[in-house]
């Protein structure tokens, strides 16, 4: 949806404003122009769109949609990704679900909403929900805040984020608690506090592994970028309840870890 608005917008205004000043010469300052006002386009979409993220639930599908084609267009059009993906056979269609994956670029949240058909939303860090605009569609997606400078207030973010996902809604959840080493694709920690809202949920695990994301700050938005997704095969809550978070971490860590390279 938001990539036909974005072509239909970045098109026409180019058609337009070449009407508009009949000068051959100038079209590709128009194509250019024109390529902002699309992404203007987008962030009205946003706008136009607060009121029913506020007043419906987390799991509304007509918010999940929207969300899944902002992020698309985002990854296409604006960043230029192009992606390949292995393994969806393995996303569940429904149930309590966390999403796990290595962390290396601000676009990686983009990538997993793009290509999971399952409904989630995010765990950013405090600063992202200062944002105007995003900062309120990401609280009413459901978004578990990461507040680094006060454990009592993402202790109680985490109560609402258990409530979340047992309503069905996929979190997505990168365990290295933030971006670490940009220039090397695996994980290099394992946070076992990561894990917490799995296992108070009862949720099951999906580990993603991300090959390619630390490239796109080198490329886009002027080169595209070959990301390679790979989803594994979802780990049962209930051949891990028995395990500690610390060596759920490590199971994880080499799931994700054992498919990517240097």
């Amino acid at each position: 949806m938001i990539s036909f608005i974005f072509i239909f917008v970045w098109i026409s205004s180019t058609y337009l404003l070449s009407i508009w000043v009949d000068n051959l010469y100038l079209i590709p300052v128009w194509f250019i122009l024109s390529y902002f006002v699309a992404i203007f386009s987008m962030i009205l979409f946003l706008f136009v769109n607060l009121p029913i993220m506020k007043w419906t639930k987390v799991t509304n599908r007509y918010k999940i949609y929207a969300t899944r084609s902002i992020a698309t267009c985002m990854n296409h059009f604006v960043l230029r990704l192009r992606i390949s993906v292995e393994g969806l056979e393995n996303v569940p269609k429904s149930g309590p679900l966390t999403i796990y994956a290595n962390h290396k670029s601000y676009t990686d949240p983009f990538i997993i909403m793009e290509i999971l058909k399952h409904p989630a939303t995010f765990t950013p860090k405090m600063s992202i929900f200062k944002i105007p605009l995003i900062g309120k569609w990401l609280k009413y997606l459901g978004a578990f805040p990461i507040d680094r400078s006060s454990n009592r207030n993402t202790a109680r973010a985490m109560v609402d984020a258990i409530r979340v996902v047992k309503s069905g809604m996929g979190m997505i959840i990168f365990p290295e608690g933030g971006i670490k080493d940009r220039n090397d694709e695996k994980m290099v920690a394992a946070r076992a506090g990561a894990y917490r809202v799995t296992m108070k949920a009862q949720a099951d695990m999906l580990p993603i592994s991300l090959q390619g994301t630390t490239s796109v700050k080198y490329r886009a938005p002027f080169r595209s970028t070959k990301i390679k997704v790979v989803i594994h095969p979802v780990v049962k809550y209930d051949d891990v309840k028995h395990m500690s978070t610390f060596e759920i971490a490590d199971k994880m860590f080499h799931i994700i870890n054992n498919h990517l390279e240097n």
